[in-house]
Formats: structure tokens, sequence, C-alpha cells
């Protein structure tokens, strides 16, 4: 008998990730009313053109897609790498080549609303944690599987950021001291041995697969491997399992730090979990005592859409609800 108003008040979601952005403006019930993607090289961006680029891009989508709706909310800037969010800041992100840039300020002036950056896996947990399947986990572990490897822990519902937003960055916790290089310029790292990217570079030489960037491996040339090592070719499947077990322990590392109720691992990326798994699991019996495992459970989630867009809305919703309100009590009072 009672509903949102999905005109009440609309906000806009931009994914960045390498090489393309997304644009989604959402209604306030929280649905996707407009999608749209750009190929932008963005490793040869400077601050000023990213910017320059989103009030671009921002300005456009609100002149096409805002008609209908009371007011613009927010705007929440979703991406790949390491943000604060308190002070709106990128400080680095494997999309660009610049770091430390404060970003949000000058697009709240601009649009006269809030503008929330956020990490993308704490994106995409906040859409996990609100399923009903995970209502009895509060302390949540997110496992993003992809170009890079991300994370975001939830800490009895609550996602743990760290001082200056750069907290959960499992992909840059170590498994191999002096080991493969990895996107963020150390060697060694987790993301160094289960990306995309680094497993596609393992195969490349020695693999006929489709061709493209191999630095940035598409979706079609990440399936091509994957089925190679579900079909039982020995060398992607040696790939694999090197990738599972350098997860495997990175998981064990954090079962021990924070026991939590259940590790989710999702994300493109877990399109090769069936061919990790096996010695995923391996890893982590090595790594720990059978009472630090205890009743945690680690469960892989399907990625059929992506979540990234649709966190940025409910994150961006969220925080302005009490704005949104307001104005329409004094309009209505007017």
């Amino acid at each position: 008998m009672i509903g949102l108003d999905p005109s009440a008040a609309c906000v806009v979601c931009i994914k960045l990730s390498i090489n393309e952005i997304q644009l989604v403006v959402g209604d306030f019930a929280g649905q996707i009313h407009h999608s749209e993607h750009h190929a932008v090289p963005t490793l040869t961006l400077s601050a000023d053109d990213l910017e320059a680029l989103l009030e671009e891009k921002i300005s456009a989508v609100c002149t096409q897609q805002l008609t209908g709706f009371q007011r613009l909310a927010g705007i929440c800037l979703a991406v790949q790498g390491v943000v604060s969010s308190q002070s709106g800041t990128i400080i680095w992100s494997p999309a660009l080549s610049f770091r430390n840039a404060p970003i949000s300020a000058r697009l709240a002036e601009r649009f006269h609303c809030s503008v929330l950056l956020e990490n993308d896996a704490n994106c995409i947990a906040s859409v996990l944690a609100a399923q009903p399947a995970y209502a009895d986990c509060p302390n949540l572990v997110v496992i993003m599987l992809g170009y890079g490897i991300g994370m975001s822990v939830l800490i009895n519902g609550v996602p743990y950021l760290g001082a200056n937003g750069s907290a959960a960055e499992f992909g840059h916790s170590k498994y191999q001291p002096d080991g493969a290089l990895c996107a963020c310029g150390r060697r060694g790292c987790i993301e160094a041995y289960t990306s995309d990217y680094a497993l596609y570079r393992a195969a490349a030489e020695h693999l006929e697969l489709p061709s493209g960037d191999s630095a940035h491996p598409s979706e079609q040339q990440m399936q091509a491997l994957t089925q190679l090592a579900l079909q039982g070719d020995p060398l992607a499947q040696r790939i694999y399992a090197e990738a599972g077990r350098a997860l495997g322990y990175g998981i064990a590392n954090v079962l021990a730090l924070f026991n939590p109720d259940l590790v989710l691992i999702t994300g493109s990326g877990v399109r090769g979990f069936d061919a990790m798994q096996a010695a995923m699991h391996s890893a982590i019996d090595e790594a720990l005592v059978a009472e630090l495992m205890g009743s945690t459970r680690i469960e892989s989630c399907a990625w059929d859409r992506d979540m990234t867009c649709m966190g940025g809305i409910a994150i961006a919703l969220n925080a302005t609800d009490g704005e949104t309100l307001l104005e329409s009590q004094t309009a209505r009072e007017a």
C-alpha cells in the first residue's frame, strides 16, 4: 500500500575502470533508470583531464535523463583501487597514471549535490550484504576477482575503511616475496598471481589464445583461458592452481585476522573459480589449524550482473535520504 516515489530524486553513479567509464542514473526506489558506457584511455588522463571529462559526461547525462525527477540528490564515483571516502581523494588506481588527487569537491561545487567516492569492492559488498541469503552474516568478507583483486570487510554490518580508506587491500598483501610483478609496482602480491592480467600473462607465451591487449585481457581472452583449464590443459591447470594457492593463503590470513561468518568470492574472475578452488582449499588447510578456520563458510557468488553501480546507487541514496525528505517536506509546506 505504501511505496517509494521513484521520481522524488535520482542519483548518478560513475564506475571508473581501466579504459572505460560507466554512467548510471538510479531513481529514488534504487532502480537503474539509464546506463551508458564510454571507452576512455584512462591511463593517459591527468587529474584535471579526468575531472573535466566527468563534468562533461555527468552534465550530458543530467540534461538527457533527469527530466521528471524532482532533484539530483547525489553522485557516487566507484573506483578500482585505493580511495579516501572521507577526503574524496583517489589515492591510487590501476586505471589511472596519477595519484593522490582530490576529486569530489570540484564535482560537488559544479553539480550542487553530495559527491561520494567509494572503492568498487565496497559498492559490491553493500549489495550482497543486503540480500536475504546473507542476513545472518554481519561479519562478512567479500573478495572480488577480476582485472585486479579487491576486498571489502564488514564488521557487524559496517564496512571497515581504515585510517584513510586503504583498509582491506587484499590483492596487495603478499603471497611470494620477490615474486611476480604486480600492477602496483611491487612484487609477490596475491593480485600478481590471481588477477586476470596475471593469469593471462602466465599463459600468453605458451598457449594459443585470442589476440588482444595482453596487459588488459578481454572477457573473450579470459574465457578462452578458463576453458583450457577446465578442459584439462596441463599448463592452464597449473596456472589456475597457483592462482588458487595464492588466493587460499590470502584467505587463511583473513580468517586468522577477522574470523568472519562468511567469505564470499565474486567478480568477473569467478569464471575460473572451479579451476582454482581445489588448490585454494588445500592452501587454507596447510596454513591454518582447524580451530582458526572455525565455522567460517567460504562460498562463491555468480557474477551474472555487475553489482558495482547498484551498490553505488544504494550508497548515494542512503547518504542523501535526509536531504531529499527535508526538501520534499519544504516544497509541500510552501
